[in-house]
């Protein structure tokens, strides 16, 4: 058993502060979409990041709605949102060679969701309840596999928005491929590990072709959150979460297949 396997008390309060984060995170990004739709009619640049940020306000807001009603994955897929979040707050500072306040505050509160959220306590909360793995009949090594895929499928979600959603990248069908993806392994569907797999593939042939210029333009409205300079950078990170999101499934898939074909 891990470290963070552990059953480590305050389970409640763990999930109340990660709860809070995923809130705050929430409203954020949902007052910048706004902010942005509320700019002037000569700066469609601002405007056209609209949808990007309200697609991170709707996920960061399912994240929280789903753990706060106890939805069986949803302590996965809060843990790989806060993975997420670390892996751009340091991505940056290490890029920048210096400590930015923002994202320091970024990579504390993400890592607290992470951190916060482990342990045998809520694991056997979210994990262990018997009602879901009746509904699609799958045993406790099934447990650990589908927890992995979504865990590591989440935390490439908010950089594959960003990349998806920006002005002129032009990379919606992988966003769609992801999300339906993960929904697909929620309910045990195979072809749903092939979509993330494939999404995965995809992604770095897709940043070769995607117009990193117009992102630079937007510098100043993005702050020091996620630099554009460093997005598809990110992306490479984000096409590696989605493929190691795949790996758990891949192999008994192979059998499966295999053996159908025999």
């Amino acid at each position: 058993m891990s470290l963070l396997d552990q059953p480590f008390g305050l389970a409640g309060e763990r999930k109340a502060f990660s709860i809070l984060c995923l809130v705050f995170y929430t409203v954020l990004y949902g007052l910048i979409s706004l902010l942005f739709y509320l700019a002037p009619p000569d700066q469609p640049e601002v405007r056209a990041w609209v949808p990007a940020f309200a697609a991170l306000a709707a996920t960061y807001g399912i994240a929280f709605f789903a753990l706060a009603a106890d939805w069986f994955w949803a302590r996965w897929f809060a843990i790989g949102l806060g993975y997420s979040g670390l892996t751009v707050a340091m991505w940056g500072m290490v890029t920048a060679k210096a400590i930015d306040p923002v994202l320091l505050f970024y990579g504390v509160t993400h890592g607290i969701v992470a951190l916060f959220l482990q342990g045998k306590k809520l694991a056997d909360h979210f994990d262990g309840q018997e009602s879901w793995k009746k509904v699609l009949r799958v045993d406790d090594q099934g447990v650990d596999k589908v927890r992995h895929t979504v865990t590591r499928a989440a935390a490439s979600l908010p950089t594959l928005i960003l990349i998806a959603l920006a002005p002129k990248e032009g990379s919606q069908a992988l966003l769609i491929l992801a999300g339906v993806g993960l929904i697909a392994v929620l309910r045990n569907r195979t072809f749903g590990v092939m979509l993330l797999l494939g999404t995965s593939l995809a992604l770095p042939l897709s940043l070769l072709h995607s117009h990193s210029a117009d992102l630079v333009t937007t510098n100043r409205y993005l702050g020091t959150l996620l630099v554009p300079s460093h997005l598809h950078q990110l992306g490479l990170v984000a096409a590696a979460f989605l493929l190691s999101a795949s790996l758990p499934f891949v192999r008994p898939a192979l059998r499966f297949l295999s053996g159908r074909a025999a």
